[in-house]
Order: C-alpha cells, then structure tokens, then sequence
C-alpha cells in the first residue's frame, strides 16, 4: 500500500518508498515518552473488495494526557476523495473522546498543501510552526490541533 502512495513520500520525504517503510511505520514512534508498543495501528479495508486502501498511525495521550496525536493517516490514491479521511477521522476523535481525550493533535509539513488543506477543512488550526529535516530535505513542520467533544 506504501508504494502506491509514492506520490505523499515524494512530497513529504522527497523520494519513494523503500522497501523497508511499512516495518518503521510499524515500529516508528513520535517524537519523545512513548514505546512504540502503545501505538494505535489499523489498516482501513475496502468494503467493497476487501483490500487494503489506507492506514491511521495514532498514540493515545500525547505529547500529554488527555491529547491524542495521529501519526499518519494515509490512503491510496484510489480511495481519496471519497470523504474516507473525513470518516476515519470522526471515528477516531469520537473514541479520543470515549477515552476522555480533549484534543487531537499532529504535524503536516508545509510542501503537503494537499494534507494541510484537508486538516484545515476538518477544523484543526495551527499552533506552531518550525524547521527540521525530515528525509531528503529540509520542511516547515506545521504543529495542528482540533479540540474533541
């Protein structure tokens, strides 16, 4: 699925997939506080084929309590559009919520309008911004938060 999604690594990392990407999202963790092993990782299933079309990268309580920060949320490029995100996103928030969560939280680099656009039309708002080199090249990191019912 990581393959097929070429099109967000150029973007985002400025080169393709390589062939070990699935295995770091699978044990990538954020920045600072949490093991991997707390991390919520589901592959979103097409209904009408069964196959694999995206996958939601998400750590409950952090960067603190009571915060929920969504890792990934990527599908192929097939199933976009189709308001999927936007569904997948609602789900998410109204567990947060469950948990007790009061806000979820992420970071969209800035050559990702596509990403950053969607984010906004959600209702997340920018908290910070900075500079940091993340895979080939050199990104404004946008920090993004959307407070839960």
């Amino acid at each position: 699925m990581l393959e097929r999604c070429s099109d967000y690594f150029q973007v985002v990392l400025g080169r393709d997939p390589g062939p070990a990407e699935a295995l770091a999202v699978f044990y990538a963790g954020p920045e600072e506080g949490k093991d991997p092993g707390e991390k919520i990782l589901l592959g979103i299933i097409s209904s009408e084929d069964g196959k694999l079309i995206g996958v939601l990268d998400a750590f409950a309580d952090y960067p603190s309590p009571g915060v929920w920060y969504i890792g990934l949320l990527l599908f192929d490029p097939a199933a976009r559009r189709a308001g999927l995100g936007s569904s997948v996103l609602r789900s998410l928030a109204d567990e947060a919520a469950r948990a007790g969560a009061r806000e979820l939280q992420l970071n969209v680099v800035e050559q990702n309008a596509l990403g950053h656009a969607f984010w906004l039309r959600e209702g997340f708002v920018e908290r910070r911004r900075w500079v940091q080199r993340f895979g080939e090249r050199e990104s404004v990191f946008i920090r993004m938060a959307l407070s839960v019912p």
